[in-house]
C-alpha cells in the first residue's frame, strides 16, 4: 500500500467516526469579549465580591440597637422596672468607619476589574490561538491540494512512461507528510476551541466554533512613557492599593475615636405596690457615660498605621514592578512586531516565485522531484513562519494590555 493510500484511508476512518458537526458559529473577537462579559461565571462572581464588600461595611457601621429589659421585685413592696436603654454615638466613629467601608468597597471593586481585565486577556489570547490554527489549517490543505495535483500529475505521466515510478512515491510519501500535519492541526484546533468555550455559558458547543476576522499589528504603539504612566493610572491591583491606603486612614481615625465616651441613656417606668393596696407608678431616666480608663485606642490606631504602612510600600514596590512588566512587555511588542514585518517583506512573493521557477525547471529536466518538492515544503513552511511570527506580535500585544491594566488600542 502506497503513503497517499494509507493517509487518504486514515483521513477517511477520522471523518466516518467523527460526531456530524453542528452549524458554525463566526464569532470576532468583539462579539466574543460581549458575550463572555454576559454569559461567564466567574465575571458574576467577580461582581458578587463587591457587592459582599458592601454588605460587610454596612454591617461595620449599623447604629447601635436600643435593648428594653423589664425586672419584677416582690418583697413587702412590689416594684416593677420596664426600661429601654439606648447607647447615643455622638463621637462620629461611625461617620468615619462609613467613609473607611466605602473605600473598601472600592478596593475589591478595583481588585475585580484588575481580576476581570486578565480573564479578557486570558480569552483574546485563546481566541487570536484560535484563529491562527485556523488560518495555519487553511495553508496546510492548500499545500495538500498542490501536492494532490501533483501526484496526479505524476502518476499520468507514470501511465504515460514518460514519469518514473521514484519521483510518484516520493511526491505520495510528501503528501502523507502533509496529511498527518493536517490531522494533527485539526487536534490543536478542537483543543483551542474547546478552551475558548470554557469562556462561555456551560454546553457551549465548542466544535461549533469558528475564529473571524484578521490579526493587526499595524498600528502605531504609545511611547513608553505614556503607557507606564497609563498602568500607574489604571491597573486595578494599583488602583486597589491606593483605596486600602485610604481606608486605612479613615480607620485609623474612627479608633482615635474610641477615646471619646459615648452616653447610654435609659428611660422607662417604676411601678410600685404597696402592702396595703396603695400603687403609683413613676418615670425613670438616667445617663451613664463610659469613662476610657483602660482603653484610650492606642492599640486600635497603631494596628491601623501599622496597616497603611505596610500598604504604602507594596504599593511602592508595585509600581515598580508595573514599570518594569510594562517595559518588558513593550519592548518584546517592538521586537516581534518589526520582526513579523521583516520577515514578511523578505520573503513576500518570492515563495511563489521558488515554486514557479522549481515546476518549470522539473519540467524542463533540469531539477529532480527532490528539488520542486522542497520548493513546495519550503514554500509551505515559509508561509506558516509569518503566521506563527504575526501571531507572536499579536500576543506580545495583548500581554502589553495586560501590564497596562487596559486595552493599548480599545
Amino acid at each position: 500500500m502506497s503513503y497517499c493510500a494509507f493517509a487518504c484511508g486514515a483521513v477517511t476512518a477520522l471523518f466516518l467516526i467523527s460526531p456530524v458537526h453542528v452549524a458554525s458559529q463566526e464569532l470576532t473577537e468583539k462579539e466574543v469579549l460581549r458575550r463572555f462579559a454576559e454569559e461567564n461565571q466567574r465575571v458574576r462572581a467577580l461582581g458578587a465580591r463587591v457587592e459582599v464588600a458592601r454588605a460587610e461595611s454596612r454591617i461595620r457601621t449599623l447604629l447601635p440597637t436600643p435593648s428594653i429589659s423589664y425586672s419584677r421585685e416582690d418583697a413587702i413592696t412590689k416594684e416593677d422596672y420596664l426600661l429601654v436603654e439606648q447607647r447615643i454615638p455622638v463621637s462620629g466613629r461611625l461617620g468615619l468607619l462609613r467613609r473607611a467601608g466605602d473605600a473598601s468597597v472600592n478596593v475589591r471593586r478595583q481588585e475585580s476589574n484588575y481580576a476581570l481585565h486578565q480573564l479578557r486577556s486570558d480569552l483574546r489570547l485563546a481566541f487570536y490561538e484560535l484563529l491562527l490554527v485556523q488560518q495555519r489549517e487553511e495553508l496546510i490543505r492548500k499545500g495538500q491540494s498542490n501536492l494532490q495535483e501533483l501526484v496526479r500529475v505524476l502518476g499520468e505521466r507514470e501511465r504515460e512512461g514518460e514519469g518514473s515510478t521514484f519521483d510518484r512515491l516520493r511526491a505520495e510519501r510528501e503528501l502523507a507528510d502533509i496529511q498527518a500535519d493536517l490531522i494533527s492541526g485539526e487536534a490543536t484546533t478542537a483543543r483551542v476551541r474547546t478552551q475558548v468555550a470554557s469562556f462561555f455559558a456551560p454546553g457551549m458547543e465548542a466544535g461549533s466554533l469558528l475564529a473571524s476576522g484578521q490579526v493587526d499589528i499595524s498600528r502605531t504603539l504609545p511611547d513608553l512613557a505614556t503607557l507606564i504612566a497609563r498602568a500607574l493610572e489604571t491597573r486595578g491591583d494599583h488602583r486597589a492599593q491606593e483605596e486600602q491606603l485610604q481606608q486605612f486612614r479613615w480607620e485609623r481615625r474612627a479608633a482615635e475615636r474610641l477615646r471619646v465616651p459615648e452616653p447610654v441613656v435609659s428611660g422607662g417606668m417604676k411601678r410600685v405596690q404597696e402592702p396595703l393596696g396603695i400603687s403609683d407608678t413613676g418615670h425613670i431616666l438616667s445617663v451613664m457615660i463610659p469613662f476610657p480608663l483602660f482603653n484610650r485606642s492606642r492599640t486600635e490606631a497603631a494596628l491601623a498605621q501599622a496597616a497603611y504602612q505596610r500598604t504604602q510600600a507594596e504599593r511602592q514596590a508595585l509600581a515598580q514592578q508595573i514599570a518594569s512588566e510594562v517595559k518588558a512587555a513593550y519592548v518584546t511588542t517592538e521586537l516581534r512586531r518589526r520582526l513579523a514585518g521583516e520577515y514578511r517583506q523578505k520573503v513576500g512573493e518570492k515563495d511563489i516565485e521558488l515554486t514557479r521557477v522549481a515546476q518549470f525547471a522539473y519540467q524542463e529536466g533540469e531539477h529532480r522531484i527532490l528539488e520542486l518538492l522542497d520548493a513546495y515544503r519550503v514554500t509551505l513552511s515559509s508561509q506558516l513562519r509569518v503566521l506563527d511570527l504575526v501571531a507572536a506580535a499579536k500576543q506580545a500585544e495583548i500581554e502589553l494590555d495586560r501590564a497596562v491594566g487596559e486595552e493599548v488600542f480599545p
